[in-house]
């Protein structure tokens, strides 16, 4: 049987803005009256969509990648193959978060994103995801794109 304190150490602590470096790459984002329930807190599956549309700004202002001609163009698909979120603080109608991006382990075929939602200078929520490239063609697997893998290390190797 677990004690508190072992449980509380699989529970990741809240991060703040200082954990970040200056050159992280954020995106603000103000919750809507229709991402809300009746009680003015963000639905759950509104943070997915908020850390999508996160990600596909990334890919186009911080890697200067154009994420719509990955998947379109291109036809490389940019799946979520394992994603979860850590709820710190409940986030709700009208409120700003600025959303952090940090990468992970970048691998052949997959990669990982960390999301991190900051309310002022303390983290809300935190966004883990594990992502494949696939053809679009074949729904197969395939090696991450070379231009792809190169801005994803830089950027991360710009922020250790």
């Amino acid at each position: 049987m677990k004690t508190s304190a072992q449980s509380a150490s699989l529970y990741p602590a809240p991060k703040t803005k200082a954990d970040f470096l200056k050159n992280a790459w954020s995106r603000s984002v103000i919750f809507r009256h229709g991402q809300c329930d009746p009680a003015g807190i963000v639905y759950t599956p509104e943070f997915f969509n908020v850390f999508n549309q996160v990600i596909e700004a990334f890919f186009c202002e911080r890697l200067g990648i154009n994420y719509y001609d990955i998947l379109g163009r291109r036809r490389t698909g940019l799946g979520y193959v394992q994603t979860s979120a850590t709820f710190f603080t409940p986030c709700m109608m009208g409120e700003e978060v600025e959303v952090f991006v940090s990468v992970g382990r970048v691998g052949r075929k997959s990669y990982q994103l960390e999301l991190c939602a900051m309310k002022g200078d303390t983290e809300a929520l935190r966004g883990d995801f594990t992502i494949v490239t696939t053809s679009l063609e074949t729904h197969q697997s395939i090696e991450i794109p070379h231009d792809i893998k190169d801005a994803l290390l830089a950027y991360a190797t710009s922020n250790i």
